[in-house]
């Protein structure tokens, strides 16, 4: 089911599917910030991502002992959540553990996503509780892609990413046919802290970008406005777009966490930029999508 928050420049629509975001439309012109899930690229506009981010190796990992199996980004994805809170500007979803879930990831949770509109912010706010007797291992992030190019360019010449700093961004790859993270760094270099698309600027997959190098980062069109950035307290961010496609839109992602190593071999407890939560004790973390 698809839920409405709107005020008088914006309309939100999340459906209650993943509670994932799919339309921030500006209600005078018309245009849709927010990528159309078009399956010929890419088939989901702003999945949430529970309780892992990205890939684990050979898709597994082992807790206390055990071994257990999931797929890229974990499970919240694909579960319908419940509308618990509504209002005209505000919007927020439940998810709790089941028997099922319990098969794949071994911890009681309860989960809860909010959306607040206020003028032209979306804010994503996520809550992560812990109702069990035992410590919980678990990473969440955002998945919004944008629509790119915005004003109906043939392709996304001339646009690019602003990530309001001095200096570059170090950032790792990943191995394609695995989804899994490469050791190498590399170092993006940016001209006044924006780094244009080029026709390959994609083709290694997602750029992760970790050690809180910025917390802001905007798509910028071709008159080298911004017109829409997000703006995150995560540690490490994802950008993304389909590789070989020249897609029409593009990621920004914050993380919570992030996929494993390509040499990993430890338990999820073990894994880079995982989060612990006592029992009893809630997580919480945000993002927030500002438009021109």
């Amino acid at each position: 089911m698809r839920y409405a928050i709107e005020n008088e420049q914006l309309k939100v629509e999340v459906e209650s599917l993943g509670a994932e975001l799919k339309s921030m439309l500006d209600k005078q012109t018309k245009v849709d910030y927010m990528w159309c899930a078009d399956p010929a690229y890419y088939r989901r506009t702003s999945p949430n991502l529970f309780p892992i981010v990205g890939s684990l190796k050979d898709g597994k990992y082992t807790y206390n002992g055990k071994e257990y199996a999931m797929s890229q980004h974990g499970f919240a994805r694909d579960y319908e959540w419940k509308a618990v809170k509504k209002s005209d500007t505000e919007i927020s979803f439940f998810l709790a553990s089941t028997e099922e879930t319990l098969e794949k990831y071994p911890f009681a949770f309860e989960l809860e996503l909010r959306y607040v509109l206020a003028g032209r912010d979306l804010t994503v706010t996520w809550f992560v509780k812990n109702p069990s007797d035992q410590k919980m291992y678990f990473s969440c992030g955002g998945h919004p892609c944008f629509t790119c190019p915005i004003h109906g360019e043939a392709d996304k010449s001339g646009y690019g990413y602003n990530f309001h700093i001095d200096g570059d961004v170090t950032y790792t790859a990943l191995d394609l046919p695995t989804g899994t993270m490469l050791p190498e760094e590399h170092t993006l270099h940016l001209e006044n802290g924006k780094a244009a698309f080029t026709s390959e600027f994609f083709d290694k997959g997602a750029y992760i970008v970790a050690g809180d190098q910025t917390k802001k980062v905007s798509l910028y069109d071709p008159s080298g406005e911004d017109y829409l950035t997000v703006s995150f307290d995560a540690p490490l961010f994802g950008l993304w777009s389909a590789e070989g496609k020249n897609a029409p839109y593009a990621a920004i992602e914050p993380w919570y966490g992030r996929c494993d190593r390509v040499d990993f071999d430890g338990t999820l407890e073990n894994r880079e930029w995982g989060n612990e939560l006592e029992a009893g004790k809630t997580f919480e973390g945000s993002y927030t999508i500002s438009v021109k």
